[in-house]
């Protein structure tokens, strides 16, 4: 009995927390309407069913504080009461809560919150509003099952002396925007079933399982077909491993769709956080979603969150300017922070854009020298495009004082760092006056890729083929030096030029004559990289190396080739930060 109460608990956080989320965009799209029935119907049956469930779990405190926003949600839909910032605040006061408990609940940590302040809260906005005069005709029009009249745009806000209005403060997503219901699921009408995460994942790794012995089988049978060619039984075989090669294949790609999320199950949560941090800032700033639909692995999803957070926060503190500002320089007192996202190959790219005043690159390198994070001759040999770059540097901060959101060096640091441990690069567009776009590149999925193998001194390496633009094989006084480093001339461009072997401490390049090389393209960065042999293609799963220190931080992972040897992984994204570093400090 405990372990099926325990299922249940489970199904109801899950189902809870699914609620939740669809709720901020609804909020923010009803502060800008001003008054939408449909909306305000949806928030109220989201709550409704949290309520309900809990009820039934005996979870008192929740069913408390969704009683309290409840009945509020039911005065607004009633037309009975007029929609205002104050109540949507403590609404989504009350959602906050609920979310905490939650996930107390999921900690199973015996902690319980002291839901006293907020019950009052509610009750004495509930009694505000109702004590506030009579409701606008218009929204108790509105609120009529029979009839429909359109939104009624709520007043103006003013900040920093520029207009905000509260119809176009905070757009949502191009999808939406189109007259489609809030909350409509197109999936309705399908049939699901909730399978916990935990079994998708084992799921996942048998069927790595299942890739690796199948990468043996090919291994083998290649051995085999060579010795006997002629016998009618290998043939066969041959035929059968092929067959199971498609098979693994198929279904390698249906369990890899089984982990695949939408970007919207993050970027709903980035209206909120726009309105609230440039409310606090007294700024007016519009934000744009396009993209959303995207899909990319669950492990993805979990870990974007916290940097595409960051980059928001310093969009709106660093970049947008206030409204007074922005008109004195001949913009919209509105400031947009745009953000997009979309599959490139086997890339997922995430631009996140605003219409502010740019980076001053100048102020960022002074910075970094007062701090001791760069010294005065490298300071003097960065030039703008490099300087950029040292917003990543820990410790960093243009802010001349600190503030709640920024000033006290954290921050893009944590973005490079995160972004990395997704075997991912990030990259800065800046234009003074214009704005500043961040770019980040990340993997579809961290679990199983294709890959180039490659031999050095006798030794097999893996490299992921996304990152892989084209291979060549070139003479050894192809290979140039200037300035102590390694370039290579590639139909009339110059890149630069490094022995994976040495990158790795695995000694010198072995062999004379020939040497085969590999373009690497990283966002807009190209470079090569020099490899004894190209040994062919192979879907590899990635097993992290736990217990043992390897040779060299350039190392990804590892996997099982085909003839069960551990194949080390190299990790691109690694070489490239570390090397073009090493460039621009030594410009």
């Amino acid at each position: 009995m405990p372990d099926e109460m325990d299922e249940i608990i489970a199904d109801f956080i899950t189902e809870a927390e699914e609620s939740l989320d669809r709720i901020d965009p609804l909020f923010i799209e009803l502060d800008s309407k001003g008054f939408d029935r449909e909306i305000i119907n949806e928030i109220f049956r989201s709550m409704h069913t949290i309520k309900g469930a809990a009820g039934f779990l005996g979870f008192q405190q929740i069913v408390d504080v969704a009683h309290g926003s409840e009945t509020i949600l039911k005065k607004l839909r009633e037309g009975e009461m007029e929609v205002s910032e104050s109540l949507t605040a403590v609404i989504l006061k009350s959602f906050d809560m609920v979310r905490l408990q939650l996930r107390h609940l999921k900690l199973k940590d015996g902690v319980n919150e002291g839901t006293g302040p907020l019950l009052r809260e509610l009750e004495d906005a509930l009694n505000s509003a109702q004590g506030g005069g009579k409701v606008p005709p218009q929204a108790a029009e509105a609120a009529r099952p029979a009839e429909k009249t359109p939104a009624v745009q709520g007043p103006d806000k003013t900040a920093s002396g520029n207009q905000c209005g509260a119809g176009k403060a905070f757009a949502s997503s191009p999808e939406k925007a189109g007259g489609e219901k809030p909350g409509a699921d197109k999936g309705e009408s399908m049939q699901t079933l909730r399978i916990g995460i935990d079994k998708v994942d084992q799921v996942m790794n048998l069927t790595g399982e299942v890739v690796l012995i199948r990468n043996r089988l090919l291994n083998l049978m290649g051995e085999l077909d060579k010795k006997y060619s002629d016998d009618p039984h290998i043939e066969s075989l041959m035929e059968t491993v092929s067959f199971l090669d498609i098979l693994t294949s198929d279904m390698q790609l249906a369990v890899m769709k089984m982990r695949m999320q939408p970007l919207k199950k993050v970027f709903n949560k980035f209206p909120r956080l726009v309105k609230e941090i440039s409310s606090s800032l007294g700024k007016c700033v519009e934000l744009k979603i396009s993209g959303e639909n995207t899909e990319v692995d669950k492990s993805i999803i979990e870990q974007i969150g916290d940097p595409m957070v960051h980059i928001i926060r310093n969009a709106i503190d660093h970049g947008v300017e206030s409204g007074k500002d922005r008109l004195a320089g001949g913009k919209p007192a509105q400031g947009t922070i745009s953000i997009n996202a979309y599959q490139k190959g086997n890339q997922i790219v995430i631009e996140v854009s605003d219409d502010g005043k740019g980076i001053d690159v100048g102020k960022v390198k002074r910075k970094a020298l007062e701090k001791g994070l760069i010294s005065p001759e490298e300071a003097q040999r960065l030039d703008g495009d490099s300087a950029v770059n040292l917003i990543f540097l820990p410790g960093l901060s243009t802010n001349d004082v600190a503030t709640e959101l920024s000033g006290r060096g954290v921050g893009m640091d944590v973005v490079k760092t995160n972004v990395s441990k997704l075997s991912g690069f990030i990259e800065v567009m800046t234009k003074k006056g214009s704005g500043t776009t961040l770019r980040m590149s990340l993997p579809l999925t961290l679990g199983i890729i294709h890959a180039l193998m490659v031999g050095i001194n006798g030794s097999t390496y893996a490299i992921p083929l996304a990152l892989v633009d084209e291979t060549l094989k070139i003479s050894r006084e192809e290979v140039h030096e200037i300035v102590d480093k390694k370039v290579l001339n590639v139909r009339g461009k110059v890149y630069p030029f490094f022995e994976l072997s040495e990158l790795l401490g695995n000694g010198e390049p072995s062999g004379t004559g020939h040497r085969f090389v590999i373009m690497v393209a990283i966002a807009d960065s190209r470079f090569c990289i020099g490899v004894d042999r190209l040994l062919g293609l192979q879907e590899v799963v990635i097993k992290s190396i736990t217990g043992t220190e390897t040779t060299s931080p350039c190392i990804l992972g590892a996997t099982i080739s085909g003839d069960g040897k551990v194949i080390l992984i190299i990790d691109l994204g690694y070489i490239s930060r570390s090397a073009f570093d090493t460039l621009r400090h030594e410009k």
